[in-house]
């Protein structure tokens, strides 16, 4: 397993990346705020695009055989964790900081609809959510690479505001060297990201078990869905 791998324990999972110091976050740009929408129509969120393949293939290469707490064991044990959960689209991606030897990136998601719990008013509408990319190293490229291949479709996000430090899991933590950044988001659990796939709903983020079939839990209650729309009412509905 990689080096940058056995670093990464917690932004995936709402668990502690304690690791050294961290770099100052780049500010999330003012055009980035998200249009709160209230209902996103099915259609759009049922949409199939297949050149989205190439975004969420690449950032799930980023974590294979990668260190996770376990999964939420059902989508509303994963609702019940986060702060807020939205459907929106990617609207761009960034460069955030290095926790000891692991690179992040920021994601803005945009056309935000809440499905459930609350954004986090310090924040406004602006919903950046920091994810493990690798290695500090070639992170221009590896970044314009994640931009040059924006998806189209929506995509379902279980969030946790970092601002909400989770409880310390991690034996013999120091609390003191915490990473959470308050004007960010993490997913709940690198399971938490859901999207239309061409047979119906796919766990856009996270690898598969070595069989190629879902992971029991999140990923797997979360892929029993047809339609991405149908995903969305359900949560709506905890």
């Amino acid at each position: 397993m990689r080096r940058a791998q056995l670093g990464f324990v917690g932004l995936a999972a709402g668990v502690l990346l304690v690791s050294g110091c961290s770099q100052a976050p780049d500010p999330v740009a003012p055009d980035a705020a998200a249009a709160v929408r209230s209902g996103t129509p099915a259609a759009e969120l049922n949409t199939y695009h297949a050149r989205d393949a190439k975004f969420y293939d690449s950032m799930r290469g980023k974590t294979a055989g990668a260190l996770l707490a376990p999964p939420p064991a059902t989508v509303k044990a994963a609702a019940d964790k986060a702060t807020v959960v939205v459907s929106a689209k990617i609207g761009e991606v960034a460069a955030q900081r290095v926790i000891g030897d692991v690179q992040t990136m920021r994601v803005v998601l945009t056309d935000i609809d809440v499905l459930h719990g609350k954004l986090e008013p310090s924040l406004g509408d602006k919903v950046p959510v920091e994810l493990f990319l690798g290695e500090p190293v070639n992170v221009d490229s590896q970044i314009k690479a994640f931009q040059s291949a924006l998806p189209e479709g929506y995509s379902i996000w279980f969030l946790r505001w970092q601002g909400d430090k989770a409880a310390i899991t991690k034996p013999g933590a120091n609390p003191a060297e915490d990473p959470a950044d308050p004007s960010l988001y993490a997913v709940v659990h690198r399971h938490a990201v859901f999207a239309q796939g061409p047979k119906g709903v796919i766990n856009a983020i996270a690898e598969r078990a070595p069989d190629g079939r879902a992971m029991p839990g999140l990923q797997a209650e979360g892929e029993k869905q047809t339609k991405l729309s149908d995903l969305a009412d359900q949560i709506r509905k905890f």
